[in-house]
């Protein structure tokens, strides 16, 4: 617990406190606000670990902590295990800008939360602190600017020379933000193959493995896998005979946490659980204990922990669907959202489109979910795989709208609506909802505002990994193949002087119509 120790300041008294990364509100002990610094009528439900929900006062604190100095709407607490736990809110206000100033002045609180610029800081020169005269107009403008919505704006009034004026074109990204953006979204690269090469001749916890194939290369063929060198780097191959059963790289201890991240927690991956991780590991590597090793980084998994991912209760079995053999020949279609706050974009909306056959999935961020907006987001998915013979979707104004029946007609897609109050009816895309949003919520917290932009890796990591159901994954049972997602790039890396054989296209061809049609006898099972 000691990482997580933090010493800020409250109303300029030095506190021991937690930094909460499961908490979404900022909590201070009774004892340390001043009577003048509650808020009166304000009350925040708080729901504790036991599930216990109890209601809390509020008050504005002067907090200096990190980047985060000044004014500060916080829970009061009268029994905390510290002085105060620092949770998720201080990286934005639950208050406007102004009526956080107006308060902190009531209560001669200095300073200021937000950043400053050049001209806001020209313009308070001179101006001192708010006198009580001031207070009186900022207050009833804030309020009203919290209750008021804002104005849609026809996009034909807007002048764009005055908003080229107020916003200039973002700088071109230097090559040194470009190589953090790519690290965040694939990882830190990894230990170059000679380094890989001689960790497998040294590591301690290979040596059992070293000795097998030392003995297998006499001629022992009594273990279940074939263990040998080739090229100077340690395999580890299944000797069934089942298509599919490639050889897999023997990893030392040391760059396993390099893999498990990268099977875990970047964007292309989704925090998806244990045997999602699992499954993107085994086909590829290998080492001792390593489905003990996946389960405990996954258990681990702060950012897993803070977003609350359960399995939930079993309920009942329901009737299976009929099974459907051709691709994106019956779909699932539903909206996900509002979600808050809105991306940059304004995008608050998700269009998912589920494929009953593969469980390929497809999303398609949205501003608005009229019918219209949703008619354009399905004919821009349907225009790559084609249309479908059946739409399954819940009794939505947008779906039941006389515009997207029109649109179904003339397409000659029959569509059909869940039972009110029954989502199970369309179980197969509500289930892709939990998980998109799981992942969502599993982004850090600078990316989470821009999830739209990492939308597609997020259907990625989803879409590459087997699902429990048929067995395969979304994109094996689609394309035929497994994908080459980051892992595959790694492993591709550290054998890169190993030439593949040439094949031939008749060959390959041959194959892949093979593979597909194992995939399709397999899933209809």
């Amino acid at each position: 617990m000691d990482k997580y120790k933090q010493l800020p300041l409250i109303n300029g008294v030095e506190v021991q406190a937690y930094r909460d990364t499961g908490a979404s509100v900022t909590m201070v002990i009774e004892k340390l606000v001043h009577p003048e610094q509650h808020l009166l009528g304000h009350q925040y439900q708080v729901t504790d670990a036991h599930n216990n929900t109890l209601s809390h006062p509020m008050a504005v604190v002067n907090l200096n902590w990190g980047v985060v100095t000044g004014p500060k709407k916080v829970v009061v607490a009268s029994d905390l295990p510290v002085d105060c736990l620092l949770g998720n809110d201080l990286e934005t206000s639950a208050w406007s800008d102004v009526e956080l100033e107006a308060h902190a002045a009531m209560l001669g609180i200095p300073g200021h939360i937000f950043a400053l610029t050049r001209a806001q800081a020209k313009k308070q020169k001179g101006q001192g602190s708010l006198d009580p005269g001031t207070i009186d107009q900022v207050l009833p403008k804030a309020r009203a600017s919290r209750s008021k919505a804002l104005p849609t704006i026809p996009p034909s009034t807007v002048d764009s020379s005055s908003e080229e004026e107020e916003f200039p074109p973002c700088a071109e990204p230097t090559p040194e933000e470009l190589e953090a953006d790519t690290a965040e979204l694939l990882g830190e690269g990894g230990p170059a193959r000679e380094e890989l090469s001689v960790a497998q001749q040294t590591c301690p916890t290979l040596e059992g493995l070293r000795q097998q194939a030392v003995k297998q290369a006499k001629g022992d063929v009594s273990d279940s896998h074939r263990v040998y060198w080739e090229d100077n780097l340690l395999y580890s191959e299944s000797r069934d005979p089942k298509p599919g059963a490639a050889r897999r790289l023997v990893i030392p201890q040391e760059y396993r946490k390099f893999l498990l991240t990268l099977a875990h927690d970047i964007p292309l991956a989704g925090h998806l659980g244990q045997m999602k991780t699992w499954d993107r590991l085994v086909p590829l590597f290998h080492w001792p204990r390593m489905s003990e090793d996946t389960k405990d980084f996954c258990k681990s998994c702060e950012t897993c922990q803070a977003s609350g991912k359960t399995g939930g209760t079993p309920k009942a079995p329901l009737i299976p669907l009929p099974v459907v053999g051709v691709p994106f020949e019956r779909v699932g279609v539903d909206i996900v959202g509002p979600l808050d706050p809105p991306t940059a974009s304004g995008n608050r909306f998700i269009l998912v489109v589920v494929d009953h056959a593969t469980r390929y999935p497809e999303a398609i961020p949205l501003r608005t979910t009229t019918a219209p907006a949703v008619a354009k987001a399905l004919l821009g998915i349907f225009s790559r795989v084609g249309f479908p013979k059946e739409v399954v979707s819940d009794r939505g104004s947008n779906f039941m709208s006389a515009y997207l029946k029109a649109m179904w007609k003339e397409c000659g897609v029959t569509y059909k609506f869940t039972t009110p109050y029954h989502p199970q009816t369309n179980g197969l895309v509500e289930r892709f909802n939990k998980t998109l949003k799981g992942m969502i919520m599993g982004l850090p917290d600078k990316l989470r505002r821009r999830w739209d932009i990492l939308l597609p890796c997020l259907l990625f990591a989803y879409r590459e990994v087997p699902q429990k159901g048929v067995g395969f994954s979304p994109f094996e049972l689609l394309f035929g193949h497994p994908v080459r997602g980051p892992l595959t790039l790694v492993k591709e890396g550290w054998e890169q002087p190993l030439k593949a054989p040439k094949q031939d296209f008749v060959d390959y061809v041959l194959g892949l119509r093979s593979r597909m049609a194992e995939c399709e006898k397999v899933a209809s099972f």
